[in-house]
């Protein structure tokens, strides 16, 4: 069994749960706080704070409250068990990469600009029905998109990086990304897809494809893009750099639709979020093996 304290952002607190230390976005916890924490859950988004692994000397896990952690990995110290918020975000993020598709290709953020100045103008838009997409990430949102897709009569075609039920292996996306009418990125920041979307893999994509981003911005060489566009056309919750600066070319470029990494944050998440730390720290302090781990036991 492990003892130690549980330091969890407020709003991410389950109720009942003993010794709990909540803290606010932006709040360093007291040294003798510090001392006693076991289990450690990083803000989220906004307000980041994996380095404070480094100030917890008897650290034995960390819970994200997201599905990626590449932004974790170069603080947690050795022996410290990481596990991720699988099963909390796909969903949402699903939702977003479908209905920002269905916005894009049915003009609805077009209209919405045009709200602003009173313009109507009628134009005919794009339907998902036998459109044909592959999705990049056979996990949680991959498979979530690709159900979605499904039930409004699109094609889609799950891609993993090895071939299983259901889904192509990378090694197919030469042959698979000339004919899709969307490609959408669900895939983890890893050194194998840094950088996977760039100049020759967007010189494959059909003139007027679809290109959307939900996994992390830096998966896209965001210079290559910039030379593609409006060839093709881009939605991107995740960009590189993020936040994305007032100045940059990506704001003001043709055939773009940008929302500011809202995947997974709806109404959902902090129930789901709670639901998760509550289990994962009955595990921890049971002796039962943790979810969703991705480095340590």
């Amino acid at each position: 069994m492990s003892a130690g304290s549980v330091l969890v952002p407020d709003f991410l607190t389950p109720d009942g749960l003993p010794d709990c230390v909540s803290y606010r976005s932006g709040e360093v916890p007291d040294d003798a706080t510090c001392s006693r924490v076991g289990f450690f859950v990083p803000d989220y988004i906004d307000a980041p704070n994996p380095e404070w692994m480094q100030k917890l000397p008897n650290l034995e896990v960390v819970q994200l409250p997201t599905v990626g952690f590449d932004a974790a990995l170069n603080h947690l110290p050795a022996g410290v068990t990481l596990c991720n918020a699988a099963g909390v975000h796909e969903q949402s993020t699903a939702e977003l990469a479908v209905g920002s598709i269905i916005a894009r290709w049915r003009g609805i953020d077009r209209a919405a600009r045009d709200m602003t100045v009173g313009r109507w103008d009628h134009r005919r838009g794009r339907a998902l029905q036998e459109a044909t997409a592959v999705i990049i990430g056979a996990g949680g949102v991959g498979t979530r998109v690709a159900s979605a897709l499904t039930a409004l009569g699109a094609r889609p075609q799950l891609v993993g990086q090895t071939a299983r039920a259901g889904v192509l292996p990378a090694l197919e996306l030469p042959q698979l990304l000339p004919v899709a009418d969307i490609v959408v990125l669900a895939v983890p920041l890893t050194a194998r897809t840094e950088g996977m979307v760039d100049r020759a893999f967007l010189s494959m994509l059909r003139d007027g494809a679809l290109l959307v981003n939900v996994a992390r911005g830096s998966v896209i060489v965001t210079d290559d893009l910039l030379a593609e566009l409006p060839r093709i056309e881009a939605i991107l919750d995740v960009v590189d750099p993020e936040p994305l600066p007032p100045e940059h070319a990506l704001w003001s470029a043709p055939g773009v639709l940008i929302t500011p990494h809202i995947g997974g944050d709806t109404d959902a998440f902090p129930r789901l979020a709670r639901e998760l730390i509550g289990a994962q720290v009955r595990r921890w302090r049971s002796g039962e093996g943790l979810l969703n781990v991705v480095r340590g036991r």
